[in-house]
């Protein structure tokens, strides 16, 4: 897709934009909401993490959000086209939702409708090398993640815009987030400001600084999903649906 063909109305798309989520990105007063704040050391504006009803928040590095007059999407390493996308840009693509559980390695899960667009979109304009096999991801608070192509180029993978119906929160990810419902939740990374094309694979934040795996395919067991009362339930692995989830059509 050629973007620069696109007669984008900068102006009006910002006025909609600006009203459509002055409520999600503007901090609560601290008296109008509860405190769930796990670690209350941590000043109450900054994003963190949050047992929040429904559906938590976590952030390896808490900080106060992306600054959207600084913010741009970089795509490059291993491509022909490098280029580099701002907000507008992005709903230039080509949306797709669905429905999916982000599961965490806690042990809890809560689903929600993502939208957003694919990963081949980016690909077809950027034309990587054959040799780059993998792709690195960085994001505004100093995270990091690693995937082989081939899933990112998944059905199922979304990179998300819109979550339940609203623009992403500043909590989850705003202005652009990874939807990976295959991955535990350390893998689908937000607030995410480049992109690169590597023939090698690079390590990802909490194999550097925590337990976790570079891989993060989510494994059998048990989950405990926040919008059934945390009732402890079997899991095959991959990809988590519980009875009670409406699947969609394009379930995989």
């Amino acid at each position: 897709m050629d973007l620069s063909s696109l007669k984008f109305d900068r102006r009006k798309f910002l006025k909609i934009f600006s009203l459509t989520t002055l409520s999600a990105l503007v901090p609560k007063k601290s008296g109008a909401v509860e405190d769930f704040r796990n670690d209350k050391n941590i000043p109450k504006q900054y994003i963190q993490n949050r047992d929040t009803p429904g559906f938590h928040i976590r952030s390896a590095n808490p900080f106060l959000g992306v600054d959207m007059q600084n913010w741009g999407l970089a795509i490059g390493g291993m491509v022909k086209k490098p280029i580099g996308l701002v907000y507008e840009d992005l709903f230039g693509l080509k949306m797709h939702s669905q429905l999916s559980r982000l599961k965490c390695v806690e042990c809890w899960s809560a689903k929600a409708k993502w939208e957003g667009f694919r990963f081949e979109e980016l690909v077809q304009q950027v034309q990587p090398d054959p040799a780059a096999k993998f792709v690195y991801i960085q994001s505004a608070d100093s995270y990091y993640e690693s995937f082989a192509l081939e899933e990112l180029l998944r059905a199922r993978a979304l990179f998300v815009l819109r979550m339940n119906g609203q623009p992403l929160s500043r909590e989850h990810g705003f202005p652009l987030r990874l939807i990976a419902p295959f991955k535990y939740g350390y893998k689908n990374i937000k607030y995410i400001t480049s992109i690169k094309f590597l023939d090698s694979r690079k390590r990802n934040y909490w194999s550097n600084s925590g337990p976790y795996s570079v891989d993060g395919t989510i494994q059998p067991g048990v989950d405990h999903p926040l919008d059934f009362n945390k009732k402890p339930l079997p899991i095959n692995g991959g990809e988590v649906f519980h009875f009670f989830d409406k699947r969609p059509g394009n379930a995989r």
